[in-house]
């Protein structure tokens, strides 16, 4: 099992990584920070996604934050719990900031859980969990319509 200090810093820069890519909008190269088959688990439950969902799933969910005046999601906290000598549980806050047209800006802090799969030369995320998501709390602060 590598040192946790090591794998923490590694999953750490994987994060990092992850935050840039998001901004750049690489939906490519954010696709290969999945596992094949994944899972996405929330309030509605947990189902499985392939890489196909994803590429159609990111592009629709950018726009629609920049459709609410999404500027920056910043990676603020990180938290790595090693669960095995394979997987990894990782906490991590985003805080997203918002700024519409002659209104205020806004930001929105939410934690999100992965568990990473550290065996092979690139870790993978084999499951993505969070409480709410982002849109459902624009919309709770009317960042966006309600049917948006």
């Amino acid at each position: 099992m590598p040192h946790p200090r090591t794998q923490a810093e590694g999953l750490r820069a994987f994060f990092e990584r992850f935050e840039r890519l998001s901004a750049a909008s690489d939906v490519d190269s954010l696709v290969a920070m999945y596992a094949p088959n994944f899972m996405i688990a929330g309030p509605n439950g947990a189902q499985v996604v392939r890489p196909a969902d994803i590429l159609r799933a990111i592009p629709r969910r950018r726009q629609l934050l920049d459709s609410a005046g999404h500027r920056e999601t910043a990676l603020i906290g990180f938290e790595e719990t090693p669960l095995t000598d394979r997987y990894s549980l990782v906490r991590v806050d985003w805080r997203w900031r918002f700024e519409r047209a002659g209104g205020q800006p806004t930001t929105i802090t939410l934690p999100s859980r992965f568990i990473v799969d550290c065996a092979g030369d690139v870790p993978q995320i084999v499951l993505y969990m969070n409480d709410t998501d982002v849109a459902t709390v624009a919309r709770e602060r009317g960042l966006l319509s309600p049917t948006a």
